[in-house]
């Protein structure tokens, strides 16, 4: 792990379901805690939900009753005993299609370098983004979603953010039957394309053995 690194960890779903912004937030929370308590961290950690703003801005928290949006900007800020920490900024994003440019090196670089004609305007399909081998069927499902949800933490950024983008994605994943995965290093080789499930059984340890304890004092 690179503490100097700015990462981000991606969340593929594979269901349609587009929980409530409040649904994460709060499941975010109680994974974090529940980390704290496990290891006897006698601290509270709060999530907050709030839209983006700038220095000297009112802050405007996100309205329980709204569900994630390719256009809706959102903060997740920590509080550790009633004190800010650190923030990170998940997004939901829609995926990338085959445009002119991928069918142009598919015609004159080869297949390994784009996409047939027939493609056009399709999903690019994820082929190779995951350490863990899924299924014909697992894979499809991830490619018949046109959405996807990244949460990133910033370059030297504080251990409490650092630790918990990783349960954002979680518990996107969990809400989605998600796929979770990294192209930028944010997770240990032979980690990407994990579930929740698998994803929650290391990353809180391994984070909090890697920063330590002292930063939620």
């Amino acid at each position: 792990m690179i503490e100097c690194m700015s990462t981000s960890i991606d969340i593929y779903p594979t269901t349609n379901y587009i929980p409530l912004v409040e649904e994460t937030r709060q499941r975010t929370q109680e994974l974090y805690q529940q980390l704290l308590d496990s290891h006897g961290i006698d601290s509270t950690v709060e999530v907050k939900a709030l839209h983006p703003f700038r220095d000297g801005e009112e802050i405007r928290y996100i309205d329980p009753t709204v569900r994630w949006d390719l256009h809706l900007g959102v903060t997740f800020a920590y509080w550790v005993n009633g004190t800010w920490a650190a923030s990170s900024w998940p997004c939901m994003f829609e995926r990338e299609r085959v445009t002119h440019f991928e069918v142009e090196d598919y015609e004159q670089l080869g297949p390994e370098y784009g996409y047939p004609a027939s493609m056009l305007g399709e999903l690019i399909p994820v082929e190779d983004e995951f350490d863990i081998q899924l299924s014909p069927e697992e894979i499809k499902l991830v490619n018949s979603q046109d959405h996807c949800w990244s949460d990133e933490r910033n370059m030297g950024g504080h251990a409490v953010s650092s630790i918990g983008y990783g349960f954002v994605a979680a518990a996107l994943a969990e809400e989605t039957a998600g796929r979770i995965s990294s192209v930028d290093c944010a997770l240990p080789e032979g980690h990407s394309g994990e579930t929740a499930e698998q994803f929650l059984t290391w990353w809180g340890d391994s984070q909090l053995s890697f920063y330590g304890t002292r930063r939620f004092q």
